[in-house]
């Protein structure tokens, strides 16, 4: 009984120390982006590149940086491959998509850098970004003569119907990311941004846009931070019960072996959407080396054992387990690389 309320102990004190003023303040940031992403963002726009007569290159490299511009999530970026790839996308960046989605979601990248470290944040980011493609154009390669889907490039041609100007949207997103950057350290700095901000809202955006805006931040908001509690709190019980002599036997070391245990723990282990952050965060304060956490960053966003089960639905079982055994031995190829060449 003590054992337990020892832990449970632990991750109050685990959301206690993570949840500063600081942190909220950015949390409240980095959610307003976010929505404002989902919600100013043509997801239209974007999915045209994935149909049957978009130029392959382009089409690879919108998919690859999708998840920032889409702001999807594991459980929100299945039903879209599944219905890109009924309507004519090709394998390729059909999975580049599939996997570059929840890997580079704007929150989540957000707090590897705030929370784990700028080093891991940045391999994070380009890993996923680089990983995605190389995932994509090997199974393109593999699979691509026995590809057999419906071309329908009618579900591709969706435009943006925003009134604004493109240089109008570039200014105030990037606003909003300035403000997210300099945070409360730079308060100065910050209040100008924010003022900047109130100008081109003023000037640019209309009141029912801006109430959707608040609509879509506050939805983002409602399913995620609950499981971000969670899972800040299962960080802290971690951290009190596992033994740090257990993690460091597995994966206290940057072999190749203890990569892909951690990207293999990644990839079955269903982490929700920002979860991955503290989980990992704890495993490296009981020894888990910075090569190995990225493995695990970069393959547990993008797979669980039930994101398999529905993919293995859309793509077959043979295509799904070479996917599967791509993300598990390129992530751990890139933790172990990482932490010879980066994290020195």
């Amino acid at each position: 009984m003590e054992a337990v309320l020892n832990a449970l102990l632990a991750g109050w004190h685990a959301l206690v120390h993570y949840l500063t003023i600081s942190r909220i303040i950015m949390l409240i940031i980095a959610f307003f982006l976010s929505g404002a992403i989902s919600q100013f963002m043509s997801q239209g726009a974007v999915m045209k590149y994935f149909g049957p007569n978009a130029k392959k290159g382009l089409s690879y490299l919108i998919a690859s940086v999708s998840g920032a511009i889409l702001a999807v999530c594991s459980c929100s970026v299945l039903p879209m491959f599944a219905s890109i790839r009924k309507k004519g996308a090709g394998i390729g960046p059909a999975v580049t998509f599939l996997f570059a989605g929840p890997a580079i979601n704007i929150l989540a990248i957000t707090f590897t850098f705030s929370l784990i470290g700028v080093d891991i944040g940045f391999v994070r980011v380009f890993g996923a970004v680089g990983l995605s493609v190389v995932i994509g154009l090997i199974m393109y390669l593999l699979f691509n003569k026995s590809e057999v889907v419906d071309a329908n490039a009618s579900m591709f041609n969706i435009e943006d119907d925003h009134s604004r100007k493109t240089w109008q949207n570039i200014m105030f997103f990037v606003t909003l990311i300035a403000i997210l950057v300099s945070g409360v350290k730079h308060p100065i700095i910050t209040g100008l941004f924010a003022i900047g901000l109130i100008v081109e809202l003023v000037l640019y955006f209309k009141k029912d846009e801006l109430l959707e805006w608040c609509r879509a931040t506050f939805d983002l908001a409602k399913k995620i931070v609950p499981l971000f509690i969670i899972g800040v709190f299962l960080a802290g019980v971690i951290e009190a019960v596992i033994p740090p002599e257990y993690m460091v036997k597995f994966v206290g070391n940057n072999s190749f072996g203890a990569n892909a245990i951690a990207a293999v723990f990644g990839a079955f282990m269903y982490f929700a959407t920002l979860t991955e952050v503290p989980i990992v965060n704890s495993f490296m304060a009981l020894g888990m080396l910075k090569g190995p956490a990225t493995a695990l960053l970069l393959a547990g966003p993008s797979l669980s054992l039930p994101n398999m089960i529905v993919i293995s639905k859309v793509m077959g079982i043979k295509k799904t387990l070479t996917y599967v055994g791509l993300v598990i031995v390129l992530s751990a190829l890139i933790g172990m690389l990482a932490g010879y060449i980066i994290y020195i």
